[in-house]
């Protein structure tokens, strides 16, 4: 049996998405953990409502471990990108 963690959150507009990534990067190397980097900057801050169908932020695996994702859409809501696979699929529109 394993441990899972559900999380979500927004993006703090005044922090900075890129030095995020950085950080996170430079953890991941120093583990030799594998990852992934999507957009690294906003469209547009402050942020809107609309979704342009981006993911931005990183996506990183530590040994036997699912992958982690901090990422945000163009909205600054926390995703992941398999979340998104199955989002546009849904019958019934979800105002959140």
């Amino acid at each position: 049996m394993g441990l899972s963690i559900h999380y979500s959150g927004s993006f703090n507009p005044a922090a900075s998405l890129l030095e995020m990534i950085d950080e996170v990067t430079d953890i991941a190397e120093t583990f030799n953990w594998t990852y992934r980097v999507f957009e690294t900057k906003f469209p547009q801050l402050p942020f809107n409502n609309d979704y342009d169908g981006k993911i931005y932020g990183i996506g990183f695996t530590p040994p036997e471990c699912e992958t982690v994702f901090l990422c945000f859409l163009s909205n600054g809501k926390s995703s992941c990108p398999s979340r998104l696979q199955f989002w546009g699929k849904e019958s019934v529109s979800r105002n959140e």
